[in-house]
């Protein structure tokens, strides 16, 4: 009888130490919405199971050779979590004023953000990611073309995204003069069998012939990074012979906050981050020689 009251008081002791742990971990995390952890009702499926064609008129006004500007993980709201540090928007619009204004040097034909816009998925947090990418239309003419991170769904944040981020989808495309642009929603680290399926049937059918750039926010494969990569090697796997046979030129992610380049048959572009490295890129089309190069840019240097 003592032997079975030691160990129910020791199960009992166990049992509450596991829920203290819980308790405070769940307590340090729940800004991020910890009660969504085993279910959300904005699935992978539900936000990209059809693939959208923006008709923006690119492919009567960009060709030749240009460049374009990518940024990830901005992670508005994230000021000072982690490696974070404050914000230093101001020196971000310098150095394009610097770069490309003052040095009568043509402006990036557009801004792809690939994504983690908001810290904790809050629309205040879009709304101020709204601001900043107001400021680069207005100031430089550089319009953004956004992609969702996991960050973004957070709190149920795909409501937000939905409302304040251009083009208010998760999986698009648009046509340049001799390009073809994807962009694909990875941000529940999966891209989904609907959204794969529709991927390779739209570059086998309707974008047949055409090279192609792809853009999203979990990547294949950084380097080989593991936990930071598209878990299903089984799909990743697919995706990336898909993209290898279709004329996919280069693949552009971000997520690990790291600059990481791998030739997959294509290449692989990973992005640092903007709020946690001060990074960005400016990636260099040649429209002619469907030639794609991404050169990483930090305020700290």
């Amino acid at each position: 009888m003592n032997l079975i009251k030691k160990r129910f008081l020791r199960l009992g002791f166990a049992t509450f130490f596991v829920i203290f742990v819980f308790l405070f971990w769940s307590c340090k995390y729940y800004s991020y919405g910890l009660d969504e952890f085993l279910y959300r009702d904005d699935s992978i499926r539900n936000r990209s199971s059809k693939l959208k064609e923006l008709n923006e008129g690119l492919e009567d006004s960009v060709s030749g050779v240009y460049e374009i500007l990518v940024i990830t993980d901005v992670h508005f709201g994230g000021e000072g979590i982690g490696h974070n540090g404050e914000r230093r928007d101001d020196e971000f619009f310098a150095w394009i004023k610097d770069t490309f204004e003052n040095d009568e040097k043509e402006m990036p034909k557009f801004c792809v953000c690939l994504g983690d816009v908001a810290e904790h998925g809050l629309e205040s947090e879009f709304k101020d990611y709204k601001k900043f990418t107001e400021k680069l239309e207005s100031q430089f003419g550089i319009k953004t073309y956004n992609i969702i991170g996991n960050h973004d769904l957070y709190n149920a944040g795909w409501k937000n995204f939905e409302k304040h981020s251009f083009p208010y989808c998760s999986f698009y495309k648009f046509r340049t003069k001799n390009l073809t642009y994807y962009f694909l929603d990875s941000a529940s680290g999966s891209l989904g069998d609907e959204q794969l399926t529709a991927f390779k049937r739209d570059m086998e059918y309707n974008e047949n012939g055409r090279e192609k750039l792809v853009f999203m926010h979990v990547p294949a494969y950084a380097g080989g990074l593991f936990y930071f990569v598209m878990q299903n090697t089984v799909e990743r796997n697919k995706f990336i012979s898909y993209c290898a046979d279709n004329d996919v030129i280069a693949l552009i992610d971000g997520h690990t906050h790291k600059e990481i380049t791998s030739n997959l048959g294509f290449m692989e572009y990973n992005l640092p981050g903007y709020l946690e490295k001060r990074g960005w890129a400016i990636v260099s089309v040649d429209e002619n020689t469907k030639k794609v190069v991404s050169k990483c840019y930090y305020l700290d240097e």
